[in-house]
């Protein structure tokens, strides 16, 4: 029986990193993913490993930004018509140190970019090899930063504020 498969994207770093580790060490066939920059980047201030660094675990590197459709049809197109049996999006950014006053329109669209439509336009990419498996899955790992709904970064701050203009005083405002 062939081994399982996942695609790990973001997987030079934290999360990304150990799942890749995990998944070797339980003998499945693992695919992370890095951005072209992290490969060219010879930093190690950066944090972020290196391909090579990531490649000493048994795991296949393919390049993926979020902010480069091209690159995710090209690691879709570079893992062939084999079955896929996971994909893993857990790619994104750290919240800038800024204040969200300090926030611009570009600096949001960029991380709506990374956070929402990035790994929607990896599934969609990688939906045709993700039906060829038996039971796939689709695993998108977030942050509070990542939500839209329930984000400390903007939406509850807002609504904190709003409550204390609204009930000064008011026990838990």
């Amino acid at each position: 029986m062939a081994a399982k498969s996942v695609l790990i994207v973001g997987a030079n770093r934290g999360i990304g990193y150990n799942l890749v580790k995990a998944f070797v060490g339980e003998s499945w066939d693992v695919i992370g993913t890095v951005r072209p920059q992290t490969r060219a980047d010879k930093d190690p201030s950066v944090g972020d490993l290196t391909a090579p660094e990531l490649e000493k675990t048994g795991a296949k590197i393919l390049e993926i930004d979020y902010l480069d459709e091209a690159t995710i049809d090209r690691a879709a197109a570079a893992w062939g018509d084999k079955p896929l049996d996971m994909l893993v999006n857990l790619g994104g950014l750290s919240p800038d140190p800024k204040s969200w006053q300090e926030q611009s329109a570009d600096m949001m669209v960029e991380k709506f970019r990374v956070m929402a439509v990035g790994p929607l336009l990896t599934i969609k990419h990688c939906l045709p090899k993700l039906e060829k498996a038996f039971d796939a899955k689709i695993v998108n790992v977030s942050s509070s930063f990542g939500s839209i709904s329930s984000s400390l970064f903007l939406s509850a701050r807002i609504y904190s504020l709003f409550w204390k203009m609204v009930c000064p005083g008011f026990p838990g405002c």
